[in-house]
C-alpha cells in the first residue's frame, strides 16, 4: 500500500520526536533504529524511507530536531538571569528526555562527527545568538564572548552535577554558577 505524502511527513515526524527524547536520554548509540522505529509506532522499513541516506543523516536531523525544541525554552526568556536560573536547577538536573542537548549529547556528538556534528554546531550558535539578544543586567544585551561564558558555564555545571554521585557537591557546582551570574557579588 503506498503512503500519502502526508502519512510519510507525519512518520518523519513521529521518529524524530521519538529520537529527540530517547536520544537525550540514552544517548545516540545507546538506541537502534528498529528501537527508535518501534517506539515511534512504525517499521524499520518506514525509517529508511523516510531517510534514504541512512543512520548519519536520521542522527544530524534529530540533533537539529532536539536544538530547535530547546531553542523555545530560552527564547521565552527576557534575561540573562532568567535563563541561568531557570536552567540550573535540580529538577533540569533529574530531567532525562527534555534536557538539554549540550550536556546530554556533546561526548555522543563528538564520537560520531560528520553531520551529526554541524548540525550541533548550528544548534549552538542559535543558543548563542538567543542568549547575546538578552538583557544582561543594566549592561544592556551580552557580548558574544559573555554568551559563550554563559552557556559554557552553564551546560558545564549541568554535565558535571548530572554525572556526580554526590546530591551535595552536585547542588555546589550548581549553585556556585547561579552566584556567578545572578549574584549580588558576581563580577560583571
Amino acid at each position: 500500500m503506498k503512503v500519502t505524502k502526508e502519512q510519510s511527513s507525519l512518520n518523519k515526524e513521529k521518529i524524530l520526536s521519538a529520537a529527540s527524547r530517547l536520544y537525550r536520554e540514552h544517548g545516540i548509540d545507546g538506541i537502534g533504529i528498529g528501537e527508535l522505529a518501534k517506539s515511534a509506532g512504525l517499521t524499520h522499513g518506514s525509517f529508511y524511507r523516510q531517510f534514504p541516506n541512512g543512520k548519519e543523516e536520521f542522527v544530524a536531523a534529530a540533533v537539529s530536531r532536539i536544538f530547535e525544541e530547546y531553542q523555545d525554552f530560552w527564547t521565552t526568556a527576557q534575561t540573562t538571569e532568567d535563563i541561568v536560573r531557570s536552567y540550573v536547577t535540580p529538577k533540569h538536573c533529574q530531567e532525562k528526555q527534555a534536557a538539554c542537548p549540550i550536556p546530554t549529547l556533546a561526548a555522543d556528538v563528538s564520537r560520531v562527527g560528520g553531520a551529526a556534528s554541524e548540525a550541533f554546531s548550528l544548534g549552538v550558535e542559535r543558543l548563542l545568538k538567543t542568549l547575546m539578544s538578552k538583557q544582561d543586567g543594566d549592561a544592556g544585551n551580552l557580548s558574544e564572548e559573555r554568551a559563550m561564558q554563559v552557556l559554557a558555564s552553564i551546560t558545564g555545571a549541568m554535565l558535571i552535577a548530572k554525572a556526580t554521585h554526590d546530591p551535595v557537591l552536585a547542588d555546589k557546582i550548581m549553585t556556585s554558577v547561579i552566584n556567578q551570574w545572578c549574584g549580588e557579588t558576581a563580577d560583571r
